[in-house]
Formats: structure tokens, sequence, C-alpha cells
């Protein structure tokens, strides 16, 4: 896609289209009254490892199989390149999701009002949090973007939900969408901006944590999820072809969309509430201090995004992550839990990550959360401690080592 066609009148023109495959499939599930089979799909096409095919109408199997029909064409070596860029790193991965990716989109202002209607990832902030980040665990997973594998289920399975949410807010009389002004719900410029936050967003972060990829580990990174925004639906014109261009069409959608907005401040508020969940007690002020350390740094035109936001100030915790860039070159040779040669707040920061996926697994072990799951691989590999299935522990009271809280 040449940079070139990326205008303003293009990138207009996409807020006005959706998704027609998965909407039509969502709007006729609805129209045969099969609201049952909408719910069945979508707690049981991640779930299950062979589809349900018996139980489901023929059009929805159609939509699987045309969904996955570009699976075969990848390019397997660089997809796999991608992959273990994130079985090298993926605590942080998930950290800078969590601090960054979800931030930089509720910033967007009219991207924000969808989930803003969501009313769940409000009152369960961290819902979101698990949701992103198991998605990204299932395709970035090995083997997880074979035609039949998880990743593929589950962005399946995502695009369906964007297009139920579509069919619910354009059929809510109560609260009616203003399509003129915000576009369509979940429209082909605010999945593409969202695309880039899985993508162009996380390398810019691991940048930030100064994780240095090669550029053939950058390529792979992108080209794994332009791979993942072709079966999510993301028109073909918006699928960035490299890094270079995945960096030109982040900061345009930027440039359009980010503006302030009661909306972003209030999911902000939640997500920050929320993550303080996933960290010790002693390090509640973490998540703010790291939004405004990958906030602060990052290019937005001058706009202060963690301040019009409402972020909290950062408490002492921001030294961790502002140690990163003063120590930089002063204590090489260190190697960290991967392998690399980084340093010590490097070190520091992947032992954080660590403990918020850990606290992730132990939120699901105790029943708090919907399934949660990290292949054992890559468990393994990050050297997560294991977790067994727990009962919860007394309402109002803390195991001395859970870090989760209550986890919503």
């Amino acid at each position: 896609m040449p940079s070139s066609l990326w205008t303003h009148d293009f990138l207009d023109a996409m807020r006005t289209r959706t998704d027609p495959l998965a909407d039509g499939v969502i709007e006729t599930l609805f129209a045969d009254g099969k609201v049952g089979t909408v719910n069945q799909l979508m707690s049981t096409l991640v779930s299950n490892g062979d589809l349900p095919s018996n139980q489901l109408p023929v059009y929805v199997m159609e939509y699987l199989l045309r969904t996955k029909a570009s699976v075969p064409r990848l390019d397997t070596h660089k997809l796999r390149r991608g992959q273990e860029v994130f079985e090298c790193y993926g605590p942080e991965v998930m950290m800078i999701l969590g601090f960054y990716s979800l931030p930089a989109a509720y910033a967007a202002r009219r991207g924000v009002q969808v989930l803003h209607r969501t009313g769940s990832l409000r009152h369960r902030p961290v819902r979101r949090v698990f949701e992103t980040a198991q998605m990204v665990v299932d395709v970035m997973s090995q083997g997880g973007l074979e035609p039949n594998g998880r990743g593929v289920r589950t962005t399946q399975k995502v695009r369906l939900v964007h297009a139920a949410i579509r069919h619910m807010i354009r059929h809510d009389r109560r609260n009616p969408w203003d399509a003129r002004e915000l576009g369509e719900p979940i429209n082909q410029e605010d999945m593409a901006g969202t695309l880039m936050t899985f993508a162009q967003v996380v390398l810019e972060g691991l940048r930030a944590l100064r994780i240095d990829l090669d550029p053939a580990q950058q390529e792979a990174w992108i080209y794994a999820w332009s791979a993942v925004g072709r079966i999510l639906g993301v028109d073909e014109r918006l699928l960035p072809e490299d890094v270079d261009e995945a960096r030109q069409l982040t900061r345009f959608v930027r440039e359009r969309q980010i503006q302030p907005s009661p909306e972003g401040i209030a999911m902000t508020a939640a997500l920050i509430e929320g993550m303080k969940e996933l960290v010790p007690d002693f390090l509640e002020g973490l998540p703010a201090s790291m939004i405004h350390f990958f906030l602060d740094q990052d290019q937005w035109g001058g706009l202060n995004v963690a301040d019009m936001l409402h972020v909290p100030r950062p408490d002492w915790t921001a030294s961790i992550a502002q140690a990163i860039p003063s120590m930089e070159g002063l204590t090489e040779g260190l190697t960290d839990w991967v392998g690399d040669h980084t340093f010590l707040p490097a070190r520091l920061l992947r032992l954080l990550s660590k403990d918020i996926v850990e606290a992730m697994l132990r939120a699901e072990a105790r029943g708090q959360r919907t399934h949660f799951h990290i292949p054992q691989q890559l468990q393994d590999r990050w050297n997560l401690k294991p977790v067994g299935r727990v009962p919860p522990p007394p309402p109002g009271r803390h195991t001395p080592t859970d870090s989760t809280r209550r986890v919503a």
C-alpha cells in the first residue's frame, strides 16, 4: 500500500466502512432469532480444538472457512521469526500492551467511544487486559497462525465480537450512534489504528525499554500482525508491508485521532485501577509511572497525552523506568533471563513484567477470571512460577504472596 494513498480523504472514507463479511453473519444470526447460537459461538470457538460444525449454521461455517483462507499463503519462516520475538520478550510485550498500547488507544477520541459504551470494560477494567493478552499469546505462540491454530480461531472470534458490538450499537435506540461525527462503530480506520497498537506501538515500547531488535526481527513482527489484520478483516490497503509503512500509518492515525475526551479519561482511570490489582501493593504507583514513561517519550505532535488522559503523576516507581536510558551502556555484559546482553534496569523490568503475567495466571487459577491460557512452552521459556488451581482467599484478605488483589 503506497503511503501516498494514506490521505485524509482516504481515511475519511475508511471511517464509513466496516466488515461486510462478519457483519452479514451477525445480522443473519439475529434475524434468524439465533441469539443463543451467537453466545455459543463466542464461548466455543476458541475453547474447542475442533469447531462444532454440526451445531453451526452453514453461513457461519462459510465465514470460518473464508476467514482462514489466507493463512496457507503466509511466509512461515518470516512468521516464525516474528513469533520468536514474542518467545524472547513476551513478558515485556505484555507490559507494553497494558501500559502503552491500551492508553494510546484510549487517547483516540472517536475510537474510544465504542469501548466506553461496552460497560463491562469500565466496570471490569482488567477484562480488557486479559482479553488483549490472550489474543496476543494465541496468535504469537508457535503454531498459532497455522490454518487450524489457536490464534486463527481467536482472531475469528474477535472479528465476530466486533460485528456483534456494531450490531448492538446500531440498534441501541436509547443512545443513538452519531455515525456522521464518529464514523461507523469499529470502522476500518479504527481497526487499523488498533492493529498498529499491537504492531508498531509494541516495537516503539521495546525500543523505549532499550530492547534492540534487528531489522529482520522488526519486519517479521510487522508481517505477523499484518497477517492477523487480514484475518480480522482489516482492508488490505491499510495493512503495512514493512516497518516504515507501519510507522507512517501509526503517526498519521495519531495525527487524525488523538484528542481529549471524557471517555478516554474514564477508560484510562479504570485501566490504572485495574492494573494496580496485578502488581504488589508496594508498587501500586507503577501503572501510572509506566504509562507516563511510554507516553511521555513518544512523538505526539507536541501533545502531552498522559496529562490529556489525566494519568496521575509518577511516584518513586518512575525511577525504575527512568534508569533505563541513564544507565544504557554502563552495564554491558550483564545477561538477563533470556540470554541477551542487557543492563540492570531491564533485568528489573523483566522481573516486574513476569510478576504481572504470573498474577494474571493466579487470578485465573482462583476462578476470578474467565480462562486465561499460556502454553507451557512459553511458561518454561519465561521462567514463570507454576500456578495450580487454588481456592480464592477470604473476602477482604490478602495472602502474603498474592499480588493480584481483587481482580475484576
